[in-house]
């Protein structure tokens, strides 16, 4: 009767065969949700049942996780639960639920449930790769999901954007532009789903030689496949080669990463560096308003990206918006009290890298102006946290002239890097009457807040670096440090011992400053090249933004850093980089770049572009320990060269699933768990 009943159901779904395989999706029966599942291994139209599986149902809002049913598929690996409706799943705090299938001691496979939760799901590795990737920072030592709801259901959704619970394959987002094939994600995702089927499918010595690849941060070898995969994510560095031809023992996933995207390629562009899985974002939620060189981003109380724009697609101009993202990547749209990408108004011009966010919500965004918009005076836009222009249509003007770092103190008190008049220049409390610092140095850049309110700010002019303090209505300095000549230092950014860590982009270069001035590190190489933003996650490591040198055919990366506050892998120092010598980079599975538009990246006609990751000026962490990398500019050294490109914007944003520390947001002064 079962039987009869489910080939029912599927008549009506738009596939039988999806329908005989997830189940369709349930409105719930009364105060519950039903859960129809599968168990299975491998892709394509014949994935293999796994009978006999005990497939655990679990919820966590905040804490620990509770069991909230089980079950136990049958010989077609289908099994039934119902979830009870919890009136304290609401969208402010919300529920995760995920589901955890056990066949064996070895064989432990996972697919994440999101807060709804799905009323089908299939469980299979491809699951599991994007469960142990998403939720990567959020596993405890025993291997089960710990953290607070927000940083929960955005790992949540970062799952759903690599891998559709309800279809167990790719996600939609994954198989199409700006991923698909113009990045290696949809290729990597499919090996190492290999990877666990032969362990899965129960081959000879392959869950042996599985755990011996894969041991954790602290040496510890997994016993099973789920632990197996979140090692892997914790450690992408870590025997690269060895996890990668365990992929072609089982050919159950497609597509799957080839010899000519493998760590071994002789093709630059396509060479896999580490086991890191990237999600390439490029819509802005307007195509009148595109994303054109994004410079930084701000992270909300809700965990929404606020993101500077710099210039107008395809043009030498100066773009007039912010776009907003939700914490999966997919545009603001307004809905229950949030934001609606893009943002207008409120002297919004050319927004550089100053943006930041103060403890009442509002956002701050300065203005830099840009080619043939080049503002007479300059600007920092005020909006209210939904995005509402609270400054007048030409911005707060006061003090300013072509603003880059912005910052907001303990105090609540909004500094700015006034570019233009070589100004520090501080707005008390919100308020809108400037205090200006000016002295020898020429260039403010970049501000950082320390833990007592100092702030660190560079000098890209005069290669230097000063800290400053705001007291008694009037900005004092405490010191200037004087960095080599040339060094054009540009993000900097201070870690709860009170160290300043300052990009210096034209010598390659990170510096790591103390508190009292003394230069106490000098790092170079380990995939150094061009730095331009910097910032800290909630454990103190460093993260680097490449901008990297004018080679065409140079792939651009992020860069780890070993921070000074010992919380880095064992046998490595501070400055040491984690990263591997490339940083982590995102390789091309052979598609040209595409904008949103569909127009390849340098207009039609003009040569492609295979470089997803481009030249970057920020890095940020987000509150579930994703990273979001702003493609700032364009590859080719011709927009270097001629001032009047007409396409000189890089494109999208590309984030980094489950590689840094948590981090609270917004961010006042040095970094913290969320």
């Amino acid at each position: 009767m079962q039987l009869l009943i489910l080939r029912l159901i599927a008549l009506t779904c738009t596939s039988f065969l999806i329908a005989m395989l997830t189940g369709c999706p349930s409105s719930g029966s009364g105060n519950s949700t039903v859960i129809n599942g599968v168990v299975s291994s491998g892709g394509g139209s014949t994935p293999v049942a796994i009978g006999g599986a005990t497939v655990t149902i679990y919820q966590i809002q905040s804490g620990t996780p509770s069991v909230v049913t089980q079950a136990t598929s049958d010989s077609a690996g289908n099994f039934s639960v119902k979830v009870p409706s919890n009136s304290a799943n609401t969208s402010s705090n919300p529920i995760t639920y995920y589901a955890v299938a056990s066949k064996s001691p070895s064989i432990q496979l996972m697919a994440s449930l999101g807060t709804g939760p799905l009323s089908a799901v299939r469980i299979n590795e491809l699951t599991t790769v994007a469960s142990a990737y998403a939720f990567a920072q959020l596993f405890r030592d025993d291997y089960s999901v710990a953290g607070s709801a927000l940083p929960l259901s955005i790992a949540a959704g970062m799952a759903e954007n690599l891998v559709s619970a309800e279809s167990g394959s790719a996600s939609k987002v994954i198989q199409t532009s700006p991923n698909g094939y113009e990045t290696n994600t949809w290729s990597a995702l499919g090996t190492l789903a290999n990877v666990l089927a032969g362990c899965t499918q129960g081959l000879a010595n392959a869950c042996t030689n599985l755990f011996a690849l894969t041991p954790s941060t602290s040496g510890i070898t997994p016993t099973n496949t789920l632990q197996a995969i979140v090692n892997i994510a914790l450690n992408p560095a870590v025997n690269v080669s060895g996890i990668y031809n365990l992929g072609s023992v089982v050919i159950s996933y497609t597509p799957a990463l080839t010899a000519n995207q493998g760590p071994n390629s002789s093709a630059p562009l396509q060479k896999l560096d580490a086991w890191t899985m990237a999600v390439k974002v490029n819509n802005t939620g307007s195509s009148t308003y595109p994303f054109g060189g994004p410079a930084n981003v701000a992270f909300d109380t809700k965990g929404y990206a606020w993101i500077n724009n710099n210039v107008i697609q395809g043009t030498p101009n100066s773009a007039n918006c912010l776009v907003v993202l939700k914490p999966n990547g997919l545009p603001a749209n307004g809905a229950s009290n949030t934001p609606s990408s893009p943002i207008t108004g409120g002297g919004i011009l050319g927004s550089g890298f100053g943006i930041a966010i103060d403890k009442l919500g509002f956002i701050w965004s300065g203005s830099f102006g840009w080619g043939n918009n080049v503002p007479t005076s300059g600007a920092v836009a005020k909006l209210s946290s939904v995005g509402v222009p609270i400054s007048s249509d030409a911005g707060y003007t006061a003090g300013l002239l072509r603003v880059q770092g912005t910052a907001v103190d303990q105090s609540n008190n909004i500094w700015m890097a006034s570019y233009g008049n070589n100004a520090v220049v501080v707005y008390p409390n919100q308020t809108t009457n400037p205090v200006s610092y000016v002295d020898s140095n020429t260039e403010p850049f970049g501000i950082a807040i320390t833990t007592d309110g100092y702030a660190w700010v560079t000098y890209t002019g005069s290669d230097t670096v000063s800290k400053l303090r705001y007291s008694n209505g009037g900005i004092s300095k405490l010191f200037t440090v004087t960095l080599p000549s040339g060094s054009n230092p540009k993000g900097v950014a201070v870690d709860s011992l009170g160290n300043a860590w300052v990009a210096a982009g034209s010598t390659s270069t990170v510096y790591a400053i103390n508190s009292s001035g003394a230069i106490v590190g000098t790092y170079t190489g380990q995939g150094i090249n061009g730095p331009w933003g910097i910032s800290l996650d909630a454990k103190g490591n460093v993260w680097v933004a490449n901008f990297g040198t004018a080679s065409p055919s140079a792939r651009y990366s992020i860069v780890q850093l070993c921070g000074a506050t010992s919380n880095c892998p064992t046998g490595l120092a501070m400055g040491s980089a984690i990263t591997p010598s490339t940083g982590y980079t995102l390789p091309s599975a052979g598609s040209q770049v595409l904008l949103n538009s569909g127009q390849p990246l340098y207009g039609t006609g003009s040569p492609p572009s295979y470089l997803p990751l481009m030249r970057l000026t920020s890095v940020n962490t987000d509150m579930a320990g994703n990273v979001w990398a702003a493609n700032n500019w364009k590859p080719s050294a011709f927009n270097d060269v001629n001032p009047n490109d007409a396409n000189p914007g890089g494109d999208g944003m590309v984030i980094f699933v489950g590689v840094a520390a948590p981090t609270k947001a917004p961010s006042l002064g040095p970094a913290q768990a969320p």
